[in-house]
């Protein structure tokens, strides 16, 4: 077998054994035992546990992007597509084996992880929703950018993923509302502005029009 194969085969089995065990009782014989290859080998691709776990949580990482790209991809607009990512956001946290798990056994060592890794979080996110966000009203108007619209919907997707609903659409729907109204708040207080800033243009324009009336009339 060639070794990318191997060492995705022993990450896999990583997976199985960490749903089954927990993060604190979870041994290299129990994962060598998931994956159905020697300690030995194991050891071959992986010197340590805390290699193996860093190497799985960025695997972990890349199919969370790709299954999310995927799921964005026949999404007809920007707002579709911010609801599809709050609702595969959320199916994947309540549906993930070793999330659920590690959430429930290992909140600490999950708590720590998140902090550690927000940065690389925020980065798998932003590939797919970055170009849907830099569209919405709010962008476009300046009020503000598309990073910190990712900064929020990033800490709401991991609000999703630590009290996870037992609905995840209706979640989905819920996050997917609230970011409606927020963009649209903006976008009206854009539209304010503008609007007060012709109004006071206007009222110059009538001022200067009297003053010039009033002078000719001298």
């Amino acid at each position: 077998m060639p070794a990318t194969d191997r060492r995705e085969q022993i990450l896999d089995g990583a997976a199985r054994a960490l749903a089954r065990h927990g993060l604190g009782k979870l041994g290299m014989n129990d994962v060598s035992a998931s994956a159905a290859v020697s300690r030995g080998t194991v050891y071959r691709y992986f010197s340590s546990r805390e290699e193996l776990l860093t190497d799985l949580a960025e695997q972990e990482g890349r199919r969370f992007q790709k299954q999310m790209a995927q799921a964005l991809r026949d999404a007809t607009d920007g707002a579709q597509k911010v609801e599809l990512a709050f609702r595969y956001a959320a199916r994947y946290a309540g549906e993930h084996p070793v999330l659920r798990r590690m959430v429930e056994t290992d909140p600490a060592f999950v708590l720590a992880a998140i902090r550690e890794r927000f940065p690389a979080i925020q980065a798998m996110i932003r590939e797919p929703l970055a170009p849907v966000l830099a569209t919405t009203e709010p962008v476009r108007r300046g009020l503000t950018t598309a990073d910190q619209l990712l900064d929020w919907m990033t800490r709401l997707m991991i609000s999703a993923f630590l009290l996870p609903d037992p609905d995840p659409d209706r979640m989905a729907r819920d996050l997917a509302a609230v970011f409606r109204t927020m963009t649209a708040a903006a976008g009206n207080e854009a539209r304010m502005q503008r609007q007060s800033s012709r109004q006071r243009a206007s009222e110059a324009r009538r001022a200067r029009g009297a003053r010039r009336r009033n002078h000719g009339n001298r």
